[in-house]
């Protein structure tokens, strides 16, 4: 399953970068499932916090229980006091319950869009209805409509996924699900005791799981729809195309933002606007780099503000304004200095 696969892709990440914000700069390559399968405690701690929040029988609590268990439903995890279809046993009856609420709503089509149970109408309804103006929504439901093949409702959604005034910042909305589902109680620090040869303890081990597991249920298609705009796009696609990505551009992602400013760079309308964004992919680009040295922990590098912090803060206002805040708290300056150049990205 396509979740399974990002969860191992995303905890090995974590490990290694501290913060997905990472990706902005550069995507890692995708971890083997060994990465991932070796710290059975973790996995164990979250099956239990899982079962926990389920508990509740409430529908947000049921998607949260579905995500936190993943992990220990990979392939290769030895976890047989697991039931292999628990996560989407939660997950079916977060859907029956709380389709008429937006996040759970895109929980349901983006399993459809993996191949998922597709008997999902009140989630539709609830994405064409109450979120016309969101991007996330309507680019969900448009790769949905060219899944089915309907080719003039996918084209009206697409209208509308370029008209959308806002863009939920889904990863940071994840965050703090998975934050508040997980906080307090022991956490033990993984099996090597250190990643990058620093000493991880329990609560930075909770914290690199939860931005693994958000990471894990962020949107996907955004690839997909690039690909709708084209550095040759004309006429009213090209306007489209303008509005989707400034749109974008304006969110509080940081793999968003950069994916908006980097396709709003081909698209500009001469040197000028073509060369705001190109100062603000470099201001992004800073953000990100010394965010990810911060968090990362070098030698010259310690932060002021713990993982954990850093953590909440995503979850409270989204991940660039966390990042600002994070920088502001060891007096590192929003922008960047005169005659910084990002660094060069190596293979």
């Amino acid at each position: 399953m396509k979740d399974r696969q990002w969860v191992a892709w995303c905890v090995a990440a974590m490990a290694v970068v501290g913060s997905f914000n990472a990706i902005a700069a550069s995507a890692p390559a995708p971890a083997t499932q060994s990465a991932v399968a070796g710290d059975v405690a973790l996995h164990a701690t979250l099956l239990e916090r899982a079962r926990v929040v389920a508990a509740s029988g409430q529908p947000l609590d049921l998607l949260v229980a579905s995500r936190l268990v993943l992990p220990s439903e990979l392939p290769a995890q030895p976890a047989a006091s697991t039931s292999p279809g628990q996560s989407d046993a939660w997950l079916d009856e977060a859907i029956r319950l709380g389709s008429d609420q937006p996040t759970i709503a895109r929980a349901a089509v983006t399993r459809c869009l993996g191949g998922g149970n597709c008997d999902i109408p009140a989630a539709i309804q609830t994405l064409q209805a109450r979120e016309s103006d969101e991007v996330v929504a309507q680019l969900l439901l448009w790769q949905l409509h060219v899944a089915k093949g309907d080719a003039e409702a996918a084209t009206q959604t697409w209208a509308r996924a370029t008209q959308a005034t806002r863009h939920v910042d889904d990863y940071a909305e994840g965050v703090a699900l998975m934050d508040r589902a997980t906080r307090g109680g022991q956490w033990s620090a993984p099996p090597a005791g250190s990643f990058q040869g620093k000493p991880v303890d329990g609560e930075t081990s909770r914290s690199i799981a939860v931005f693994a597991l958000a990471a894990a249920s962020w949107m996907p298609g955004l690839v997909d729809a690039q690909r709708q705009c084209p550095t040759n796009a004309v006429a009213e696609r090209r306007q489209q195309c303008r509005q989707l990505f400034t749109t974008m551009a304006n969110s509080s992602s940081t793999v968003v933002v950069s994916l908006g400013i980097a396709r709003m760079i081909d698209l500009s309308d001469g040197p000028a606007e073509r060369q705001n964004w190109e100062a603000r992919k470099r201001e992004l680009t800073w953000l990100s780099t010394r965010s990810v040295e911060l968090l990362s922990g070098g030698p010259n590098d310690a932060s002021r503000v713990s993982l954990g912090d850093y953590l909440q803060w995503v979850g409270e206002a989204g991940e660039l304004p966390a990042t600002r805040r994070l920088l502001a708290s060891n007096d590192i300056a929003a922008q960047p200095p005169t005659g910084w150049e990002p660094p060069r990205i190596t293979q």
